[in-house]
């Protein structure tokens, strides 16, 4: 099926689906995960005072810790590859309930009703790969050895940032996980729930209802048949995942902050960004953000529809 008609749920076999599809999203994953590092060590910095972009980023961390740093925290965060079924399934079951509908109209519900199931999952593994990303970290790499608040691991100048390598105390992730339910409770590993839908519930249904539309206007535009499919699927994919991504950036960024920091609210976090910002933490890390979400989505979306047609019921290939 090399046409743009839309593979519905009902059309899949299901077996198929769930062999191919993980097995497919680890290597993207892994792809990616590097400027997902990247995004929160923007985030989590104070100003510029440790980088000055995606790119210095990228730069520092490759120079100091080598391809290693780069994907501190992958193996905790494959733990999301459930909730990425979760998330992916709640998508397809609410499609195939809304017949008659528009499909941006659909894309729009279902991506809305999938961020809230699969953030139950998605919550806890960011949190604790997050606390991963930053282990061994300037202050953070104090962590072990001292029980001074996570408000002060903020990192403020270039000569906290790295201690002597033999300095350095890197927790596990079994560690991290004792440390958060010791001080907060089990609630503590899904901290930031509200503020993950928040920003993921707008930035998925805005993806996917942006996704649709463009698609629907490329096939019906003759685009469709002008230029190969998975390059239009791609294309339309990055559009909707950039332009989402950027109008989300502000959540993202007090998402990621309240779940690292010692904040006891979202305000209290909020306050505090603002006081150290100002109005820049509107476009913080927002290029790695969009760095992020262009291959992200153009893979992903590629990757989705090829799974799907590689799991069409055989009476229908």
């Amino acid at each position: 099926m090399e046409t743009g008609q839309q593979i519905e749920w009902q059309d899949l076999d299901k077996r198929r689906y769930y062999i191919i599809g993980p097995s497919m999203f680890v290597c993207v994953r892994a792809v990616l995960y590097p400027i997902n590092l990247i995004k929160v060590h923007l985030f989590m910095q104070q100003g510029n005072s440790l980088y000055s972009g995606a790119i210095d980023a990228f730069r520092k961390i490759l120079r100091r810790e080598g391809i290693r740093g780069l994907y501190r925290g992958f193996t905790v965060s494959l733990l999301g590859m459930a909730s990425g079924q979760m998330y992916i399934t709640t998508y397809e079951l609410t499609r195939s309930r809304l017949p008659g509908y528009s499909t941006e109209f659909k894309g729009l519900v279902a991506g809305t009703c999938a961020t809230v199931i699969g953030q139950l999952l998605t919550v806890p593994v960011d949190i604790v790969s997050q606390h991963m990303m930053m282990e061994g970290q300037g202050k953070w790499s104090q962590k072990a050895t001292s029980r001074a608040k996570p408000s002060q691991y903020i990192l403020v100048k270039n000569t906290d940032y790295v201690l002597p390598k033999k300095q350095k105390v890197v927790r596990s992730a079994y560690h991290i996980v004792s440390e958060i339910v010791h001080r907060e409770g089990f609630q503590g590993l899904h901290k930031g729930y509200s503020v993950s839908l928040l920003t993921y519930a707008p930035n998925s249904a805005l993806f996917w209802s942006n996704y649709s539309m463009l698609f629907r206007w490329c096939m019906e535009s003759g685009l469709g048949e002008a230029l190969p499919l998975p390059l239009v699927q791609a294309s339309c994919g990055v559009v909707g995942g950039v332009t989402s991504a950027a109008l989300t950036n502000p959540l993202d960024v007090l998402r990621t902050r309240y779940q690292l920091e010692d904040s006891q609210s979202i305000r209290q976090t909020f306050n505090r960004l603002w006081r150290e910002e100002g109005l820049r933490f509107l476009s913080k890390g927002l290029s790695a953000r969009v760095a992020s979400a262009a291959p992200n989505s153009a893979i992903l979306i590629s990757t989705y529809e090829w799974v799907k047609r590689k799991s069409l019921l055989r009476t229908e290939q």
